[in-house]
């Protein structure tokens, strides 16, 4: 887990919108990374874990094929989700983030760190 942890910091050191990086398991646990201070990071991994669950099985009924990833744009910010057969990387950003230039610098940690998501 620590060449994940150093592959999500530095993905927040890289990029000044991404506000928070972690793997969240599918059961709904935090299993590394940092969120704001602001933010209760056990309701944080069980939301996202659930809107995982929930888009993955929205993907397969309308026959979309396999979730590769989710983006949830919000007033106040927004995250971007890659989700793994065991667990889901979980980026946060500032509501006026450039997603173009997060979906760039998150491609290479998402290949690192693939082996995690399972």
């Amino acid at each position: 887990m620590s060449k994940v942890a150093a592959a999500l910091r530095r993905l927040s050191e890289t990029n000044q919108d991404i506000v928070g990086a972690a793997i969240v398991s599918n059961e709904g646990l935090m299993l590394g990374g940092e969120i704001p201070g602001n933010m209760d990071k056990d309701l944080v991994s069980a939301a996202f874990a659930a809107l995982v669950s929930i888009a993955e099985r929205a993907s397969q009924q309308v026959e979309l094929g396999n979730l590769t990833q989710l983006i949830m744009l919000s007033k106040n910010g927004g995250a971007l989700i890659y989700p793994g057969k065991k667990s889901s990387l979980v980026l946060l950003m500032r509501p006026d983030a450039n997603l173009g230039l997060i979906l760039i610098d998150v491609a290479d940690v998402v290949k690192e760190i693939e082996d995690i998501l399972g």
